[in-house]
């Protein structure tokens, strides 16, 4: 994964286009408008098809006939992700709807005063999850990789306007360290993503869809040191345009970092096979 460098597609100007249509037009326009941008990407983005195409390789259920097929709708299903995320931040009147799965899960966390690590991965719709996540009595930490280019961040923060969460920024001199161990001694709910890291980062490598695949090791020791309840929960579109969200019931107790990672692994499996179109990864993911 030595090519990921933490950021996005698009430019600035075309996420200020998707912002003035979701506003102004609803979403059914702007899933419409994917269209052209999504043909572009499908013809002219080499590294990533190569990429999806590899995904697509490792999972089973998929015929070399039916690739190029998927990795249309893998284009669409991303854009219509960054769309609905806009939706659901900017508080737009036509936003997507959630069924909750799980939501219990993260509503007695919050009672027990415990704390926890919610580790998810860059499937779904993560903005999902923080919808639910807004209803709670609880501080709310979101570990972000800090790679976008500042003119997006600044279209997306001036869209978005003001965040019901705390958002700490991973960073090379590793301040966000000390930040995580903060919030969990004030037993807060600590999200990150458990499926990508930079160049650089400790990793711990495991078969995923029977190959083998480097993971983040960060995510599963500070989680095992601090020894906070860990859930895993993911946000899934489904056809019909609704979101499942889930949550799985939470580990609990000391468990070491392979455990935690061993779980977090069929969990991700079983979430990747189950919505194979979601999983956005565009990067060389395999050894």
């Amino acid at each position: 994964m030595a090519n990921w460098k933490g950021q996005s597609k698009g430019t600035p100007a075309g996420y200020k286009f998707f912002i003035v249509i979701i506003k102004n037009l609803g979403l059914r326009p702007a899933y419409l408008l994917l269209y052209p941008v999504v043909t572009y990407y499908y013809f002219f983005s080499k590294a990533s098809n190569n990429a999806i195409k590899q995904y697509f390789n490792n999972l089973t259920q998929f015929h070399t006939s039916h690739i190029k097929t998927s990795r249309f709708k893998l284009y669409l299903n991303m854009g219509k992700v960054l769309i609905d995320k806009i939706a659901l931040l900017s508080n737009s009147t036509s936003p997507p709807k959630v069924i909750h799965q799980g939501g219990d899960n993260l509503q007695n966390l919050v009672k027990n005063n415990s704390g926890g690590f919610l580790i998810s991965a860059h499937i779904g719709n993560w903005e999902v999850a923080g919808s639910l996540l807004k209803r709670l009595d609880a501080k709310i930490n979101i570990v972000l990789l800090d790679g976008e280019t500042e003119a997006i961040k600044k279209v997306m923060n001036k869209a978005i306007g003001s965040r019901s969460f705390n958002i700490i920024p991973m960073k090379s001199d590793m301040s966000h360290v000390f930040k995580i161990h903060q919030a969990a001694q004030n037993k807060e709910l600590i999200c990150i993503h458990g499926d990508r890291f930079l160049p650089g980062s400790k990793t711990i490598e495991a078969s995923f869809l029977n190959k083998k695949a480097s993971f983040p090791l960060g995510p599963f020791s500070m989680a095992a040191k601090l020894e906070l309840p860990v859930a895993f929960v993911y946000g899934l579109k489904q056809e019909t345009g609704f979101y499942n969200f889930y949550c799985s019931t939470p580990l609990v107790g000391q468990n070491s970092a392979d455990t935690i990672f061993a779980s977090y692994l069929a969990s991700l499996q079983t979430m990747v096979s189950k919505y194979p179109h979601q999983w956005y990864n565009f990067y060389p993911f395999w050894s």
